[in-house]
């Protein structure tokens, strides 16, 4: 591409170095070389395609009410972050729960809900520390005068010391029992194994 000052030598123009130093001036103070024009086509081509594309897209929310879409998702977000409490409540009370069990336990308590009945379940729930609380707490109610049955070994459980019905024992007088079998037409003891 010539520069100004050959198309000009071209023509037959001679210029002084003064003129010449003129016209680069206003050349580039009023003209644009054509890759300057080129970019800023590109631009406007550019630009013109994303409209399209984004008016397409954009033309599906026409007569949507953005004010309430917006009102709904922050009306779910606060049901998310409600329900996200509510389980990490119920999971802190389950947690509470077992180490109260566990504690109930180790104390050597006879009956546990006895004793959760007798505890300040809340406060031991708010406090800061809570295995060292429940722990005092529960010392607290075995050292008690009107609690401390509720804590010691369990009573063992009674297997096997009832009378099952016919089973006969061989002890005593049998006089009674023999009229009564024979009355009913069934044989001695002595012949029974």
């Amino acid at each position: 591409m010539k520069n100004i000052e050959q198309i000009l030598s071209d023509a037959g123009i001679e210029l002084t170095d003064e003129q010449k130093t003129a016209v680069n001036k206003a050349i580039v103070e009023n003209y644009e070389p054509v890759a300057d024009w080129q970019k800023q086509v590109d631009k406007v081509e550019n630009l013109t395609e994303q409209l399209k594309t984004t008016k397409e897209p954009l033309a599906k929310f026409d007569g949507v009410d953005a004010d309430a879409l917006n009102q709904r998702i922050k009306d779910l977000e606060a049901d998310l972050a409600q329900k996200d409490a509510d389980y990490q409540s119920k999971i802190a009370d389950r947690d509470f729960s077992d180490m109260l069990k566990e504690a109930i336990s180790t104390a050597k308590g006879i009956n546990a809900k006895a004793i959760t009945a007798l505890l300040d379940v809340d406060a031991l729930k708010a406090s800061k520390n809570q295995k060292e609380d429940i722990a005092a707490a529960l010392k607290a109610l075995s050292e008690a005068e009107d609690s401390k049955m509720l804590f010691g070994e369990p009573q063992p459980e009674v297997i096997g010391q009832g009378d099952p019905i016919g089973v006969v024992r061989k002890t005593g007088n049998q006089d009674g029992d023999a009229a009564m079998r024979a009355a009913m037409g069934l044989p001695p003891i002595s012949e029974q194994k």
